[in-house]
């Protein structure tokens, strides 16, 4: 879904028109979404191989997953043969611990098939990568801390959450973090999995933003510009303000789950204090030969950062799935792909996606008039009754289904 949205996002330029074919148009009431440019076939490739900009595999599942093509062998874990950065510097077999010997003892998380996934995965994401996510692994919480009981019977009380609120709580947040005895006390904070999981989404989609400005700095013809726009001019969009503009469900989810407030607010403040204050001789940015720095990670670990890439992941973001996905699949996971983002959903969609790995395709289910609107399934609801799938992509997605399938049968239904 990608809807023009008031929760704090930079105003960015609309997106301009895709190539065939197919093209984005924009609605006042359902926003961004995709449409036929011309007649298509069933079996049309609409947008070729997409690849997510963050992604997250819950702790439960990470080492039986391949952190690359997104193996799983229903709980085996025997066709992983990699770890971490193992085996990297001296080319040495899986299992080799030589090469661990100087390392920390904290991992990253990542399992890998064999070094073709891993060489891969370092490609794309960078080495540096996994030493980012040891650092956060290891605030992880070792073992889960009793909840605190209140007096009321052990019953915390309802939170009302409103705009007033969520910002407010923000703006505690902004005025601590002036104090660099708020930041050494941060930076022991211990997150529990559900926040550690999620704080992995949140560096990575950062990583990957700061990767994408180190490129275009590297790549700029002028020395020392503005390295959050794109070289290409202001009509053509980076990666980040594809996927920064997509609508926030910040406080739809809030709504529903109040007590994700205080999670988000502690995943902030301990990725401020490791990674958004540590302006030191080894790891401050070296200049290039223009004498203009690199942008640094840490200068991307803002509050308006944050708040995005997490409000991004409600209704935005694709489950990744045990494949073939059955009733009885594993939710392994989730991802963003921006790209896929604009697809709106249809109760009878006629363009269906099949994964690959990592990697979404979305191919037409059938013949489609040119500027009819492209469409596809969010969840698996299209076997459900009216007022379950309703339910169901409410609760999920956060809003209610008009689609002309859903529209026909309440119409039936109302007469009978």
């Amino acid at each position: 879904m990608s809807l023009p949205n008031d929760y704090g996002v930079p105003t960015i330029p609309p997106i301009p028109a895709t190539a065939a074919p197919l093209h984005i148009r924009t609605d006042p009431h359902s926003g961004r979404k995709y449409h036929a440019s011309a007649p298509l076939p069933k079996g049309t490739d609409l947008l070729g191989p997409c690849t997510p900009y963050s992604y997250t595999i819950w702790k439960r599942f990470r080492n039986e997953v391949c952190a690359e093509c997104w193996r799983y062998d229903g709980g085996r874990r025997g066709f992983l043969t990699r770890r971490d950065d193992e085996g990297l510097e001296l080319g040495l077999p899986a299992g080799d611990t030589r090469v661990q010997d100087h390392r920390s003892s904290i991992s990253a998380g990542l399992w890998f098939c064999d070094a073709k996934c891993q060489n891969k995965w370092m490609t794309r994401e960078g080495v540096e990568a996994v030493d980012l996510l040891r650092q956060l692994e290891s605030a992880r919480q070792k073992k889960p801390k009793p909840k605190p009981k209140s007096d009321a019977g052990g019953q915390e009380a309802a939170i009302e959450i409103t705009r007033e609120v969520v910002e407010r709580a923000w703006e505690t947040v902004r005025a601590k973090e002036r104090s660099p005895k708020e930041m050494r006390r941060w930076k022991d904070l211990q997150l529990e999995d559900y926040e550690a999981d999620m704080a992995r989404y949140v560096l990575l989609a950062l990583h990957r933003y700061h990767r994408e400005q180190c490129s275009r700095h590297r790549d700029s013809p002028q020395p020392c510009e503005d390295s959050t726009k794109s070289p290409k001019g202001d009509h053509e969009r980076s990666e980040w303000q594809t996927f920064a503009s997509l609508q926030s469900n910040e406080m739809q989810l809030l709504k529903v789950c109040p007590e994700i407030l205080e999670h988000q607010t502690r995943i902030y403040q301990l990725l401020k204090a490791r990674f958004g204050s540590r302006i030191t001789a080894d790891s401050a940015p070296d200049a290039d030969a223009s004498g203009c720095d690199e942008p640094a990670l840490a200068n991307l670990v803002t509050i308006d950062n944050v708040r995005t890439i997490l409000g991004v992941d409600p209704g935005n973001s694709f489950g990744v799935w045990e494949m073939p996905v059955m009733d009885e699949s594993e939710c392994l996971g989730f991802a963003v792909y921006p790209r896929a983002s604009f697809f709106n959903h249809h109760c009878a969609p006629n363009v269906q996606k099949e994964r690959e790995g990592r990697t979404l395709r979305f191919l037409t289910t059938c013949g489609v008039e040119a500027e009819e609107e492209l469409c596809i399934s969010y969840g698996h609801v299209e076997n459900m009754d009216l007022q379950t799938r309703r339910q169901e992509l409410l609760e999920g997605w956060y809003f209610e289904c008009r689609c002309s399938r859903c529209t026909a049968e309440a119409a039936r239904g109302s007469r009978t």
